[in-house]
């Protein structure tokens, strides 16, 4: 899992630097001939699936696109891939400081991965009465890292129960990836 997301991260940053190269759309696809070679302008671009072309339309239009991947990366390795719910004001707020994004466009940088590689349904989901919003397919140790990080950010060393979440299996659910990644590293 840990490899595809990296894999998905790399493909996300070739669109960035894609779109910053190509600001104006695919180059033309034509066949040049200088009378020794020829090349194929614009091949490379021409081949790939319909879904890349249309998520770098997309891309585009977005006003802090330079931004996503490094985004991304930080979602997916320091936030463990998720957010809180019932808190993602005050944590879209953090990771606009983090990232760079104002906050009102972070559910739109959030969209990345269903533009690129879509699959049946969504890619963020809320796996049952848990506040937790998260990514499909984050090891487990990485959503340990994230819940950490609220235990830091929300001042909450000792007591996870003081966060007092909307849904009732918000607190077991942080406590048992923070577990997880204690495991690992013991």
């Amino acid at each position: 899992m840990y490899l595809e997301h990296r894999a998905r991260l790399t493909i996300l940053k070739a669109a960035v630097d894609y779109a910053l190269a190509h600001p104006d759309g695919p180059p033309e696809f034509r066949v040049s001939e200088d009378g020794k070679s020829f090349f194929f302008q614009g091949l490379a671009y021409h081949v790939l699936p319909e879904t890349f072309h249309d998520g770098i339309g997309w891309l585009r239009k977005q006003s802090n696109f330079r931004r996503y991947a490094t985004f991304w990366q930080q979602f997916l390795w320091g936030w463990g891939g998720f957010y809180l719910e019932d808190r993602a004001e005050e944590e879209f707020e953090w990771m606009a400081q983090d990232s760079g994004i104002p906050a009102g466009e972070i559910p739109t940088a959030l969209e990345a991965f269903d533009r690129f590689f879509p699959i049946a349904g969504d890619w963020l989901t809320t796996p049952g009465s848990t506040d937790i919003h998260m990514l499909k397919m984050v090891p487990f140790i990485f959503q340990g890292i994230g819940a950490h990080q609220r235990r830091i950010q929300y001042n909450l060393v000792d007591n996870l129960s003081a966060l007092r979440p909307s849904a009732p299996y918000t607190i077991p659910d942080l406590a048992r990836r923070i577990s997880c990644a204690v495991d690992f590293l013991l």
